[in-house]
């Protein structure tokens, strides 16, 4: 049995899941600028319906942006604090990724453009290739004029409310936001293979205008 805590707070919405074993409970809510007054009451209220307390964990996941800046400093904070009260390691996995393979999973598209609000001129881009099981993932802060569709084949699938802005994209998914449960899949299956992190890695990904972020793996 595996029982797991799963926050995502990279977007307006608030996600938190907790899995019972097999049983995932969910919140999953849009609250513009109400993460930090929230979110401890939302995790306790999950917890109670799944059932358990801290000391019933056996992980601790978290998604750590880029996003908006409270709300992963909030998210990567508050689980870093469980993890460490109770010995838990987890798994912290950027939230335009975790976005990217949700979309894989529903479209097993080998490009996935995850793109974000950053602010009224600016949004957060995720590009996420995936070959032979593995995935590469670079994120970056972009002005809007200069995104452009034509730069990705016609193959790419598209995700998140930011693909709002740009009425030339196709195989879009846009009211598609993050989502705490799909970190507990994740988790599972790294646990399974004894590849959780320790909680000093649950660190938010902050991007300028001159910062780019890459990942492999």
């Amino acid at each position: 049995m595996t029982n797991i805590l799963a926050i995502e707070t990279s977007t307006d919405n608030c996600s938190v899941a907790v899995s019972n074993g097999e049983k995932i409970y969910n919140f999953h809510e849009s609250l513009p600028k109400q993460h930090t007054e929230k979110l401890f009451e939302i995790i306790h209220d999950i917890l109670e319906e799944g059932e358990l307390s801290f000391k019933d964990l056996d992980a601790v996941a978290v998604g750590i942006g880029p996003g908006s800046y409270t709300g992963i400093r909030l998210s990567c904070a508050v689980s870093q604090g469980i993890a460490y009260a109770n010995g838990l390691k987890g798994l912290a996995i950027p939230s335009l990724e975790l976005l990217a393979l949700e979309t894989h999973k529903k479209t097993s598209s080998e490009l996935v453009v995850s793109i974000i609000e950053a602010s009224s001129d600016k949004i957060y881009l995720g590009e996420s290739s995936f070959s032979e099981g593995n995935i590469e993932s670079k994120f970056s802060l972009l002005y809007k004029d200069l995104f452009s569709v034509k730069n990705y084949p016609s193959s790419t699938s598209f995700v998140g409310q930011g693909c709002g802005h740009f009425l030339d994209i196709e195989n879009e998914l846009l009211e598609e936001f993050p989502k705490a449960s799909s970190l507990i899949e994740i988790t599972k299956m790294k646990k399974k293979f004894d590849a959780l992190q320790d909680p000093e890695t649950f660190l938010p990904i902050y991007l300028t205008d001159e910062d780019n972020w890459q990942k492999l793996k």
